[in-house]
Order: structure tokens, then C-alpha cells, then sequence
């Protein structure tokens, strides 16, 4: 079975002939091995404070825990690459929490304060018909997410499907792969 990443220093061994060709391929073939600058939790939370990111219990509210937020910037600092989105790579990567933030706190059902923090965070579709006396609305939600067909969750959350839509404006230009 092959591996779906490749790992360079592995095929190529740790040569200078070998960094050379990874050097020589890294932009063509659109594979980005540098590292990314550093991104905190201060980061996260000055662009979305609505998220309670702590260990400490409140009153009661549950938050997310530091442990989590910490396995999800480390996901997020191999997916994302600043070398890919420069200016832009804050915010995807801010995005990128917010999604699994948000999917966390949907574990939680039933807490006020994780409801508080789910409720600009869930996709919204087009009214499809309203009635006045029940005070029900209907939505279509699949016209809105058709174009992430394949893109799995990301299309359950506003952040996800935000995230999906600027990654794909950059991916446009596609990826070479010597095989």
C-alpha cells in the first residue's frame, strides 16, 4: 500500500545531492517542507474570542481544554503552510481551529455556554419556506455545500466551509509529483 505523503529524506537519504533535489522540485511539484512561523493561543483567540480555551471550570461552562486546542494548532501546522498562503495563513489557520472548535463543542450539547459559541458557527442555507404562526423555518443547506462535495466535515461548520473555499482559490495551481 503506498503512503499518501512522501517522505524525501527517506527515498533520497540525508545527502547534500539529496536536499539539492528536494530544493529543486519543492516548487514545481508544489510540495512545501519549510516550517511554519510560530502561532499561539493569543493568536487564535484576537481573532476569534468567542472561544473559551481553558483548563479552568467556571462556574460551570465548559470550555475547551489546552490539550485539545494543542492537537488541533499541530494539525492545523501541517496542513497549512505559511510558505503557500503568506498573508492570508493567520486566518486559515485560525479557521482551521475553529472548525475542530467547533465540532468539539457540539459534543456538548446542551451547555448554555458551548450553544453561545455554536451559534454563528453552524451553516445556514437558503430559506426554502417560512411559516408565521409556528414560527418555523426551513433551509436548504446541500445547494450551499454542493461545491465541497469530497470535502468530509468541513462542510458542517461556516468555518470549515470557509477555510474549503479559500484552500481550493490557492490549490488552483495544481501539483507535479515525479513518479
Amino acid at each position: 500500500m503506498l503512503s499518501s505523503s512522501l517522505n524525501f529524506w527517506n527515498m533520497l537519504g540525508y545527502t547534500n545531492n539529496a536536499k539539492i533535489m528536494m530544493e529543486a522540485f519543492e516548487s514545481p511539484s508544489n510540495i512545501i517542507l519549510t516550517d511554519n512561523p510560530e502561532f499561539t493561543l493569543a493568536d487564535f483567540t484576537s481573532v476569534f474570542p468567542v472561544f473559551k480555551i481553558t483548563d479552568d471550570i467556571i462556574d460551570g461552562e465548559i470550555n475547551i481544554p489546552v490539550a485539545f486546542f494543542n492537537l488541533i494548532l499541530s494539525m492545523a501546522n501541517k496542513s497549512i503552510k505559511y510558505d503557500r498562503y503568506y498573508d492570508s495563513w493567520k486566518y486559515l489557520m485560525c479557521l482551521y481551529i475553529a472548525h475542530f472548535c467547533v465540532l468539539y463543542l457540539q459534543t456538548q450539547k446542551g451547555d448554555a455556554d458551548s450553544q453561545k459559541a455554536l451559534q454563528g458557527a453552524l451553516p445556514t442555507g437558503v430559506a426554502t419556506s417560512k411559516s408565521v404562526d409556528g414560527l418555523s423555518i426551513s433551509y436548504d443547506l446541500l445547494g450551499i455545500s454542493d461545491d465541497l462535495n469530497g470535502y468530509g466535515t468541513w462542510k458542517y461548520t461556516a468555518y470549515g466551509q470557509q477555510l474549503a473555499t479559500l484552500t481550493k482559490m490557492y490549490g488552483i495551481a495544481g501539483m507535479w509529483v515525479n513518479g
